[in-house]
């Protein structure tokens, strides 16, 4: 362990190391889902592994997609809706839209200001086959826009539905809203953190991409970390596979601070102040 944390200047790093978590502060997952998923297993799937993961390695509070509300037509956002009822101020959510399925939008709109927890949309538009600026998600941007809101995408470089230069037109458009890059459109990784470093409302998320080598160091140097946020898939992968990445990737304490705690607390706040 010594030969580790000599070679690492990063005293989170050496504590991770010599603990087994952070202690010092905690970390926040801005890209999270829950419940079980079609053709495969989930071992941390169901909603009460998922919190006793997060009290271990002292995951403060996670925002969630659940894969029922991504896929299945019929309960729609039920499932988040329950979990950051019973887990407030730990859970928060997601509203998810599938363009394919009537989740009587125009309904769930209307109670969205009243159940306490949503902080923003998801989109999937590579899985749902439709695209981000789809006219069905017109009345949700400005919906959002009204509101300061966030709005998590999956992205990917050279896609039809959902690459960067979609979501860069989108945010010049909306620019009330915080858009969430997921994954950080790998393939286009570079024009993604261009776009993050020169349009105000947009932000870089590490899940999947982060795990790349020198990737996370890219991004802090030619973005800055207040532009990086912190995202898993968990229950896919657990938080400390990606939390590993940042602390050992030559990027300052500060600038991991910002990453795995700050920068989310700033922009989920900030919601929640409009919100009260």
């Amino acid at each position: 362990m010594s030969s580790i944390t000599m070679t690492n200047k990063s005293q989170l790093a050496k504590e991770f190391v010599e603990t087994g978590r952070l202690s010092s502060i905690s970390v926040i997952d801005m890209h999270t889902h829950m419940g079980p998923f079609y053709g495969t297993y989930l071992p941390e799937a169901h909603l009460e592994t998922m919190m006793q993961t997060m009290d271990r390695e002292n995951i403060e509070w996670i925002i969630s997609a659940p894969h029922s509300a991504l896929f299945d037509p019929i309960g729609g956002n039920s499932e988040i809706r329950a979990a950051m009822s019973q887990y407030p101020e730990r859970i928060y959510g997601y509203y998810t839209v599938n363009p394919h399925y009537d989740h009587d939008l125009e309904r769930d709109l209307e109670e969205y200001d009243s159940v306490g927890g949503y902080v923003g949309f998801k989109f999937l538009p590579d899985y749902h086959k439709y695209p981000l600026d789809g006219e069905k998600f017109r009345r949700i941007y400005e919906f959002a826009n009204e509101r300061g809101l966030l709005i998590l995408s999956h992205t990917w470089g050279h896609s039809l539905y959902n690459p960067p230069q979609m979501v860069e037109k989108l945010a010049k458009k909306y620019s009330n809203i915080t858009f969430l890059l997921g994954h950080s459109a790998p393939g286009e990784t570079d024009y993604a953190i261009e776009l993050a470093k020169n349009q105000r409302n947009v932000y870089l998320e590490l899940c999947d991409t982060g795990r790349l080598s020198g990737m996370i160091g890219k991004m802090v140097r030619e973005a800055s970390s207040e532009k990086v946020l912190f995202g898993t898939d968990f229950p896919w992968y657990d938080p400390h596979y990606m939390l590993g990445s940042v602390l050992f990737s030559g990027i300052s304490d500060d600038d991991i601070r910002n990453i795995i705690h700050h920068n989310a607390e700033r922009l989920v706040s900030d919601i929640l102040k409009r919100k009260a």
